[in-house]
């Protein structure tokens, strides 16, 4: 960048439009690339010669020069983390769910520093990438939606009653036992068709449960505080989970290592993956991290549609 037009070059190349903020942000580095600036360093070189330019325009555009790779960023993210051990060590951070782990890595020869009449007093290395939690939960997501779409559930018991209910995002089948929903399924989900089989049969509290759990239904679509319906959690798999998925509000999202459960993260990710009661366990608020994950047991389509409804 030793010209405006190795600027405007390098501008365009990334898809961004030459603004004069732009350009005067990308000039404050005049000094080459073994210059490392703070923001205010910038903001203070680039309002030296655009007098206008704002303390915020230069953060917003700091963030997105290195999101499209043009800088580099260095430092330690938010969130700042603390910890008892005082004991130098070495981390990992996961840059999705943000959190640091105490790992083994071997320190770096520093005998060059020295050489070149450095004074090392400490060395801090920390790996960043995506943790084996974040790994785990993510194979157990798709592994439980594809055993969802394929395979019929086996702890779905006889004789519950069901019934249909039309959305935005196609038919929905509701079945319940006589204490409670038990399912909450879209039609491609593999109990769909043994539910269909069993509309108006059941007894007369478990269609009642099918009612109220049609009605919630219709309600969440319609954006209306969702209708009160049991749950029969003695017949569902990851109890603890799903009723704390099911305390995310409409407007929250929440990460699944932050879900008041004791299930291992890939445990975490079968059981939300497999949702037997969609809309009711609202999954689709479930985060990796900082990620929105596209698998979901309605199909990427169908949560890309949620999450947008959410929104509006």
């Amino acid at each position: 960048m030793t010209s405006r037009s190795d600027l405007v070059a390098l501008l365009r190349e990334h898809g961004l439009r030459v603004t004069p903020q732009r350009r005067a942000i990308l000039e404050a580095f005049g000094d080459g690339p073994a210059e490392h600036l703070s923001a205010d360093e910038v903001h203070s070189r680039a309002s030296a010669a655009l007098p206008e330019i704002g303390r915020g325009t230069v953060y917003a555009a700091l963030a997105e020069l290195t999101e499209v790779g043009v800088l580099s960023a260095r430092g330690v993210p938010e969130p700042v983390r603390y910890e008892t051990n005082i004991a130098p060590h070495q981390h990992f951070r996961c840059r999705l769910c943000l959190r640091l782990f105490d790992v083994d890595l071997p320190e770096p020869d520093t005998s060059s520093l020295a050489a070149a009449g450095f004074a090392v007093e400490r060395v801090t290395v920390t790996a960043e990438g995506i943790c084996a939690d974040c790994t785990d939960y993510d194979e157990g997501l798709r592994a439980g939606a594809r055993r969802a779409r394929t395979k019929p559930s086996e702890d779905l018991p006889e004789g519950v009653a069901a019934g249909m209910v039309d959305t935005p995002l196609g038919s929905v089948s509701v079945g319940a036992t006589g204490h409670g929903v038990v399912r909450v399924v879209f039609a491609d989900h593999a109990d769909f068709e043994r539910l269909d089989a069993s509309r108006r049969r059941g007894s007369r509290e478990a269609r009642q449960h099918v009612a109220d759990g049609k009605a919630a239904v219709a309600d969440y679509f319609a954006g209306r505080p969702m209708h009160d319906c049991a749950i029969d959690f003695d017949h569902l798999a990851g109890a603890a989970t799903l009723e704390a998925t099911m305390a995310i509000s409409r407007s929250q999202r929440a990460s699944y290592e932050s879900l008041d459960s004791t299930a291992v993260a890939s445990e975490r990710g079968r059981i939300l993956g497999s949702n037997p009661l969609a809309l009711l366990v609202p999954c689709h608020r479930v985060t990796r991290g900082s990620e929105l994950p596209a698998e979901y047991v309605g199909g990427a389509e169908r949560r890309r549609a949620l999450i947008e409804l959410e929104r509006a």
